[in-house]
């Protein structure tokens, strides 16, 4: 038998088969789209927060966890949110709780919102475990953002006159240094700390633009540590403008948890150990664990409480009525809603002090360069007279 002959390809039709074989080269655009650079960003609060609410709807109505997991993450497609929502489903598929999943994704589940859902894992309702966890973000977002937008106007202040200052010191006062100088007679005092100002900030920009930049920088830097954080909370609590607001914040969120924690039947040392977490202080979440740990050891929740003395009087007092009567669960909802309100009115009050200080600040700053301005003139005046 002969062997069939072989069939020899030409050059040109092997390198036009390579080029059929190569693949394409995408552009940078198509790389970046390709990517989902801009599409997995890091979820809002907002979204998570509705989120949960369809989640809870989806459960309430009677559809499963996995098959209600997939239909919210389809919708989802391409975002950290959607990828973290079809990844519990895979987790639910292979034995892993719902807040064990989620506590694999930090930036998008908080661990205030996991260590709440895992209320569910010791026996609570997983809807109404959900539920809780949903209100708490939307309670702690709406409550970020009224701040952000009260202090928009002092802020705004605050930038204007710190740009006035400099403009005064940069521009128009170097103008006037040598007419000062030429005048004959010894400058004011603040004259001469304006023109002190105004040369080193002139001659040195670059460094003293740097040292701010290093010094938040830094001080950023020791506020990520365990050490700035607590440092910084402790004084929160010392300084009357912001202690009431940390204390009414934190006691209504923790009053919130442990009332519907212990709803749902939880018994009261699991629910406070929950509870603590959605405590922002790291102060006031210490008094909590060494609370517990009476708690636990049969002192009661409103005795422990009392010797932080952080608390107010109202609220212990309380708490020991409620523990007397059995009526914790609903004296704690009453205090949950009492001090959100009493959070938002201090957060008013504070801004309704800021905004005035700020103008007052900014005023006499502008008051003092026009003040060193105006002084050197009156004083050559004054010796022409004589």
């Amino acid at each position: 038998m002969t062997s069939a002959p072989v069939r020899r390809r030409s050059p040109d039709a092997t390198r036009r088969r390579r080029r059929r074989k190569a693949p394409v080269k995408k552009s940078l655009w198509q790389q970046i789209n390709d990517s989902s650079l801009f599409s997995k960003k890091k979820p809002k609060k907002t979204e998570v927060v509705s989120f949960t609410r369809e989640l809870c709807t989806l459960l309430d109505s009677g559809i499963g966890m996995g098959p209600a997991l997939l239909m919210l993450g389809e919708q989802r497609k391409k975002t950290m949110l959607g990828e973290a929502i079809l990844s519990l489903a895979e987790d639910l598929n292979s034995g892993v709780t719902i807040a064990e999943g989620m506590a694999k994704y930090p930036d998008v589940f908080p661990k205030i919102y996991v260590r709440t859902v895992s209320a569910a894992d010791r026996g609570a309702p997983l809807s109404a475990s959900l539920k809780q966890a949903g209100d708490f973000m939307d309670t702690a977002a709406t409550a970020m953002a009224q701040a952000k937008r009260a202090l928009i106007y002092p802020a705004m202040i605050i930038v204007v006159g710190i740009g006035v200052v400099i403009l005064l010191l940069t521009v128009s006062l170097p103008q006037m240094i040598t007419l000062f100088q030429n005048l004959g007679t010894e400058l004011p005092l603040p004259t001469r700390i304006l023109i002190k100002a105004s040369e080193l900030l002139r001659s040195y920009p670059l460094f003293i633009f740097g040292g701010l930049v290093a010094t938040v920088f830094g001080l950023l830097k020791f506020k990520a540590t365990d050490k700035g954080r607590r440092l910084i909370h402790r004084a929160m609590l010392r300084i009357p403008l912001f202690a009431g607001v940390v204390i009414a914040s934190d006691l209504a969120r923790a009053s919130g948890a442990l009332s519907a924690l212990t709803e749902v039947g939880m018994p009261v040392p699991d629910a406070l150990d929950v509870a603590r977490e959605t405590v922002g202080n790291d102060i006031i979440r210490d008094a909590l664990t060494e609370a517990r740990q009476g708690l636990i050891a049969g002192e009661g929740l409103a005795g422990p409480l009392s010797k932080s003395e952080l608390f107010p009087d109202t609220f212990i007092q309380t708490l020991k009525v409620a523990e007397d009567t059995g009526t914790l669960d609903a004296n704690l909802k009453r205090m949950s809603n009492f001090y959100q309100l009493d959070a938002e009115e201090k957060v008013k009050s504070m801004v309704g002090l800021i905004e005035p200080l700020a103008t007052v600040i900014v005023a006499v700053a502008v008051g003092f360069v026009a003040m060193a301005v105006i002084m050197p003139m009156y004083t050559v005046l004054g010796s022409l007279q004589k």
